[in-house]
């Protein structure tokens, strides 16, 4: 099966509170959506099985997670993380809402429980989970993360640990969208964005801001991803991607993130959070405005353990 298509996608720079957030439009990412896109990659698990995690969650697992505690992936995909964390001696659950991804891991990984279902009412009690990781899907619903961030609050035990991973609206980012074409500053036209919502990229502010305002407390952002975002929207860095595979470049990136440059260009941000060891209480500081309207800037393209 071919990968999900791909058209032109719209950048849309939503001015707020804390950098505002960016919209990308192209296709809605339904559960077919997802059912397509996994199917189309090859899943290895063998380095999985080993107990492998990407640098910036292996410290996070480390550093937050309690040895053998009950950890869910909510918005699985492949599951990758939930077999490493499994090799690691953890209680490891899954659910995706994508019914055929959620059998393929099942039959990858038989003695994992995975199951359908929506991250945002998941159909297990309260409290069950010593920690919940959430890799990159509260930024796919139109309406905002935070209906899946309460549900995950909801479902950690008191003191237990939020994993957030989103797309992140670098400080590079927002520079390189400024200096566009259809910039406002230009002389750019307010027009309805083209294709249907994908998702949000949030400043490490912004989707801060959001976590304590549902009820979590010691967030902490950890951007990374160094290069990525010079990768993929910079002239130099697409010409950089057709002769040097991405892969010999992740070393020296893993090491820029190490020394802070992905607070300028991180691609991507794990947020860590806690639930409060007493009852959640929901908006502990005053609300933000809500966002502007998207109608300035549109694009069309085809330190650590900080706090916020």
């Amino acid at each position: 099966m071919t990968a999900p298509s791909a058209p032109t996608t719209t950048l849309v720079a939503q001015p707020g509170p804390r950098g505002g957030r960016l919209a990308y439009y192209r296709r809605a990412a339904d559960a077919a959506y997802w059912d397509e896109l996994w199917e189309s990659r090859p899943v290895d698990y063998r380095r999985a099985r080993t107990g492998h995690l990407p640098p910036h969650l292996d410290r996070a697992v480390r550093r937050r997670l309690r040895p053998g505690g009950r950890v869910l992936e909510a918005g699985c995909g492949p599951g990758e993380f939930t077999v490493a964390l499994a090799a690691r001696g953890f209680d490891a659950e899954a659910v995706d809402w994508a019914p055929r991804t959620v059998e393929r891991l099942r039959v990858a990984a038989p003695e994992i429980r995975a199951w359908q279902g929506d991250v945002r009412r998941l159909d297990v009690p309260d409290g069950r989970y010593d920690a919940v990781y959430s890799p990159g899907v509260c930024e796919h619903f139109e309406e905002g993360p935070e209906e899946v961030l309460r549900e995950t609050l909801r479902v950690l035990r008191p003191g237990g640990t939020a994993l957030v991973s989103t797309p992140c609206f670098s400080p590079l980012l927002r520079a390189l969208l400024r200096g566009t074409r259809g910039d406002e500053a230009r002389g750019g036209q307010d027009r309805a964005p083209a294709g249907e919502f994908y998702q949000y990229a949030f400043t490490p502010r912004g989707l801060g801001a959001v976590l304590r305002d549902v009820g979590f407390v010691r967030v902490r952002a950890h951007p990374y991803g160094a290069f990525a975002t010079v990768w993929e929207y910079t002239a130099a860095g697409r010409a950089l991607s057709a002769r040097v595979p991405r892969r010999r470049l992740l070393p020296l990136e893993a090491g820029l993130d190490l020394t802070g440059a992905a607070w300028l260009s991180g691609r991507a941000c794990l947020w860590t959070a806690r639930r409060p060891v007493g009852p959640p209480v929901p908006g502990q500081r005053p609300r933000a405005p809500e966002a502007q309207p998207p109608t300035v800037r549109e694009q069309h393209v085809s330190r650590e353990d900080r706090s916020v």
